[in-house]
């Protein structure tokens, strides 16, 4: 049996080259800004625990939190983790 192919035209190849590229591109770039802000989060995290833990090392009767209210490092303590951030 032979098959009969149809001449492609060469514009409709490339503008399909060029939507798929172009749908390939906006998804890896959406793709990298949510894991640029994922990674942007965990960082301000482990940024925001460890100046609490040096807070803590230096010994000072009373830390600042958050919120703006300062305690004592016995009310802090006796506090959820959750609570502390």
């Amino acid at each position: 049996m032979r098959t009969l192919l149809l001449p492609l035209k060469l514009t409709n190849v490339t503008e399909n080259m060029i939507s798929i590229h172009d749908y390939l591109k906006n998804s890896y770039n959406e793709k990298k800004e949510w894991l640029a802000e994922s990674i942007a989060f965990f960082k301000d995290f482990a940024q925001m625990e460890e100046e609490f833990r040096q807070e803590l090392l230096n010994k000072n009767e009373y830390c600042i939190c958050l919120e703006g209210e300062m305690l004592s490092e016995k009310e802090i303590h006796s506090r959820s983790m959750e609570e502390n951030y």
